[in-house]
Formats: structure tokens, sequence, C-alpha cells
């Protein structure tokens, strides 16, 4: 394409000259043609184009191009070898565009035949250093990416074997340049965060289970043996053993809500979702906790907007809503004020409770929902410190987000739907 287009060139623009020395001819005749042609060889020292003026008979009238055939048209003429003007082998010929000035006489403007060879041997040359330099850098980068590449990957190796170990605690180094591997290896440090905080809970619900089941374990061991071991009367038995009914249904209550909430927790109840009338679940649990409030002294105040649905599991979100209800009543003094609210902004619906209790300190507001937690002084009531972690499932199984605030006074816990 070079070629072809650099001969296009040149050709232009030999016919342009063409045109010009024809003009001066036609005009000034052949004396001022002679000098123009003569002035122009003196000017260009390693000039592209050649020039001759030629008779009908061959001899040369002007210019250095004598061997030109008397024909109008594009011809190429050799150069005897001392005539060549540039002193370079392959300058054998000329291409030469031919003209009539007169019946008498030819003009010829030609360039060297391997002109436009030596502009791509120069093309070619450039091109050749050029990928020379390009596959020295590229190896060079190549190198040092490839060093880096396997640097991190020995370091990601050696990282995953302190952690076989048993280093659970060790984490992946990440760089400045955060590259694709950094990538990775701040997702793997957060994958291991998470194994980590599981393996906490894990050990941490285990020591729980131990100190919750232990009371009533101790109180049904006790009753045994005194059944055993004292002579009672048959009402004595009667009440014994009505104790025993009652530590065991506390143990198996325990266990129950820790099966339910590893249930939530596997996810396979979303498969069940369906649309739900939320509003209408919310106000059927305050309705039935009413006469509990009642009983207590206490009041219960419902806002709740009409008609708002979102897709999940209405037995689940029933149990949200009681959970949270009864955890406020539980855990107010007499004559406090329950406030229940449902509303829909912005494509959110965010579920409220909120009273004017005691509430609890802001460093154990995180901690309330962890399994077993109970807040100090809650240990005197009922319950086995599992209600809020059912709460926790289920707002994550539903994709929903839990926020805890100070109500000034008590405490405001709202459950953010998307």
């Amino acid at each position: 394409m070079t070629s072809r287009i650099l001969e296009r060139q040149v050709k232009d623009s030999i016919e342009l000259e063409i045109q010009e020395l024809a003009a001066e001819y036609a005009e000034d005749g052949m004396p001022t043609l002679k000098r123009e042609i003569a002035d122009k060889e003196k000017i260009v020292t390693d000039r592209v184009q050649e020039y001759g003026v030629i008779d009908n008979n061959g001899h040369l009238v002007a210019g250095d191009i004598g061997n030109l055939k008397p024909l109008e048209g594009w011809q190429k003429v050799p150069i005897p070898f001392e005539k060549r003007k540039f002193d370079r082998e392959n300058d054998d010929y000329l291409n030469v565009k031919v003209v009539m000035l007169t019946e008498q006489r030819w003009l010829g403007v030609g360039y060297t035949a391997n002109y436009i060879e030596d502009a791509l041997d120069a093309i070619v040359s450039a091109f050749s250093w050029g990928l020379l330099l390009v596959l020295m850098l590229g190896g060079a980068g190549g190198l040092y990416v490839t060093r880096s590449f396997l640097k991190k990957i020995e370091a990601i190796t050696n990282s995953t074997h302190a952690i076989i170990a048993g280093d659970i605690r060790h984490r992946l180094s990440v760089s400045k340049t955060r590259d694709e591997l950094d990538d990775l290896a701040i997702l793997l440090n957060r994958m291991l965060d998470k194994i980590c905080k599981l393996i906490e809970n894990v050990q941490q619900v285990s020591n729980d289970i131990a100190h919750d089941l232990r009371t009533p374990i101790s109180h049904l061991k006790f009753r045994l043996e005194d059944a055993l071991h004292k002579n009672l009367t048959p009402e004595q038995y009667k009440n014994n053993i009505g104790g025993m009914v009652h530590e065991v249904d506390t143990i198996l209550n325990t266990f129950s809500a820790l099966l339910r909430i590893a249930q939530i927790e596997s996810g396979s109840r979303r498969s069940g979702f369906t649309s739900v009338n939320l509003s209408e679940r919310i106000l059927a649990v305050a309705e039935a906790l009413e006469p509990v409030a009642e009983e207590k002294s206490k009041r219960l105040i419902c806002s709740v907007d009409s008609n708002i649905f979102l897709s999940g599991d209405k037995e689940l979100l029933t149990q949200l809503a009681y959970n949270l209800i009864e955890n406020a009543l539980v855990h107010t003094q007499e004559h406090a004020q329950i406030n229940v609210e449902l509303k829909k902004t912005e494509q959110k619906v965010q579920f409220i409770v909120f009273d004017n209790g005691l509430g609890i300190p802001q460093e154990q507001q995180e901690k309330i929902f962890q399994r077993f937690y109970r807040v100090e002084g809650g240990r005197t009531t009922p319950g086995n410190g599992l209600g809020l972690s059912i709460v926790s499932a289920i707002a994550d199984l539903h994709s929903a987000r839990i926020k805890l605030s100070d109500n000034k006074p008590g405490l405001k816990i709202a459950v953010q739907f998307k």
C-alpha cells in the first residue's frame, strides 16, 4: 500500500512538472525551457526527478535523459553507468513520462526506479527496530509481571498453609497496587473473617447452651433426687413431677428455638415465599398481645399503614412481629408505652417497635441478637435469650436490615425491608 501511494504521489508530481515545463516552452520557446531545466538540476543536488528533451532523431537537446523514445506515455529508460547521479548500485533505470512539445521536440521527466524501494527499505528498517524494541520491552515487562504474579501466588499459598495448620486468624497480604490478585485476597480475607465469626459463634453457642441448660437440668436432678430419696406424699410427688415436666419443657423449648434458627438460616424457606400482607399480620399480632399489655398495665399503640405487601414467608414474618412486640412488653417497666409502626417510604418498608422503657446501653445493643445473650438484669425474666436471635435470622432470610437506636428514653428497633 505504501509503495502504491508513493508511486502515485511521484507520478502526480511529475505530471504536474511536465505541464509547467510544457507551458513555459509553448510561451517562451526552447531557450527558456533549457534554462529552467538547468536551474532545476543545479538547485536540487539529490533530486528524485530527472529531465530530458530530444528531437525526432533521438538527439539530446536539454537535460540528462537522452535515450528516450519519441513516444508519449511512461517509459523505462536505462541509465548508463557513467551517468548515474547517486552512486547507488540499483539506480540502473528511470521511470519517465514523455510528452510531445511539437512535432520536432519531446520532453521527458522521470524518477529513479529504486526511489520507492529505498523508501520501503527505510520503513521496514524502522518497523524492524520498533518490533525489536517492543519485544525487548514486552519481554522485560512480561518477566516482571510473571515474577510479581508468582510472588503473590506464593504468598497466597504460604498463607493458606498457615491457615490449614491452625492459624485461622492469619490473613492474606494485600499490596497497594490493588490488582486482581489483591481483590481475590480481599475476598478470601472476608471469607476467612466470616468463617472465624461462625466458629466463634459456634463456640459461644456451645458455652451459652451449657450455661443456660445447666440451671433447668440441675433443678430436674434435684427434684428426681427428692423423689428418689425422700418419702413424699402423693401430692408432693405430683408437684415434683409437674416441676420436672416444666424443666423438661424449658429444655425442649430451648432446643426447638435453636433448631428453628438453624432452619431459617439454611434459607430453605425462601423457596416458599409468597406475597404477604404485612399490615394484616402486624395488626393481628398486636391484637393478640393487647390483653397481655393490659394485664401488665402497659399501653400498646399501633400506627400501621394499610395494604403493605412484600414477598416473604407469612409464618416467619408473623413470628418476627410477635417476638419484637413481646420483647418490648416483657422488658419494660409497669405503665410503659409500646409503639408499633409500619410505613412505606421511597420503595422501602419499615417496621418499627419503640418504647419509653429503660432502654439498653449502647455497648450492648449489637449483642442482643446473639444467641442466649441477655442484658444484665434480664435473666430474672422468663425466656431463653433466643427470641431476638430468631428475629435476626428471619430478617436476614428476607434481606432486611435491623437498626437499633436510643428512643430517649427507651429502645427503638427498626426493621427495614427492601
